[in-house]
């Protein structure tokens, strides 16, 4: 069974993992906030651009935490929102473990970025975290080389093909600047976090030694070792020894007998 590691975050196939659609909740939940502040922001005429990014400004860095929450308008809502549900529960459910720290580096530092390279603009909505999570997913299947993860890659270069036209700059109002920003901290949680290659198993074969030369198939139904300890006693040219191997208790050889012997041999165990 292949087992996936990558420093002290291993994923097995064999561990029991939550339903698959539980794995989308925490991504309907945070679309929910999404949807509920932009609901919020309709009904009282509130315009929330304020807390999103600004550049290389000191107060813009709040858009670091905010301004994923802010939308612009109701197709920028919708584009956001069903790539977030998806893309956040299938990393949940393929990479549990690390799932909320690739969340939360994708969060920070995709909007970490977009504050150091972008235009003098209000950069609001969830677009780098979109690009971050698919990111993540695409670059962690080609950097670990498996096949679970590189159908994983091939299936969001499929499904979001279209994303990789945001990366260039185009339409004014468009933060392209957050989709690279996106993209790049997918990179780095792939390198961070990323499962990694098929653990190697660290088992060496058996190798014969003095203790496995001794084994019989008398003993049970599986071979057993047998570790035959005995005492070498001064010579008694009058004195004979005979031991027996109690194969039922598998003990060491017992005395049994003693009897006189002109023997001028060796005492010597008999097997």
């Amino acid at each position: 069974m292949s087992f996936f590691t990558s420093r002290d975050n291993a994923y097995t196939l064999a561990e029991e993992g939550p339903h698959f659609g539980y794995s989308f909740l925490p991504g309907l939940l945070f679309v929910a906030l999404i949807w509920l502040i932009s609901l919020l922001s309709y009904l009282t005429g509130a315009n929330l651009a304020f807390l999103g990014i600004m550049p290389r400004s000191f107060l813009g860095l709040i858009g670091v935490f905010f301004g994923p929450l802010i939308h612009g308008d109701l197709l920028h809502l919708l584009s956001n929102t069903f790539p977030l549900v998806l893309l956040s529960g299938f990393i949940l459910y393929i990479h549990r473990k690390v799932a909320l720290r690739v969340t939360v580096l994708v969060y920070l530092l995709s909007g970490l970025l977009t504050w150091l390279i972008g235009r003098q603009s209000y950069h609001i909505g969830a677009s780098g975290v979109v690009y971050g999570l698919a990111g993540f997913l695409l670059f962690n299947g080609f950097l670990r080389q498996n096949r679970g993860a590189m159908a994983v890659s091939l299936a969001v270069l499929f499904l979001y093909s279209g994303l990789f036209y945001g990366l260039f700059p185009g339409e004014e109002r468009v933060s392209w600047e957050g989709h690279v920003a996106g993209l790049l901290s997918g990179l780095v949680a792939a390198i961070v976090y990323g499962d990694g290659n098929p653990q190697q198993s660290t088992t060496k074969p058996l190798e014969p030694d003095v203790v496995q030369r001794h084994m019989s198939t008398t003993a049970g139904p599986h071979y057993r070792h047998m570790h035959i300890s005995y005492t070498v006693t001064p010579h008694q040219p009058h004195n004979s020894y005979t031991y027996t191997f109690d194969a039922g208790n598998i003990s060491p050889k017992i005395l049994t007998k003693t009897t006189a012997t002109s023997s001028k041999e060796k005492t010597k165990p008999d097997v």
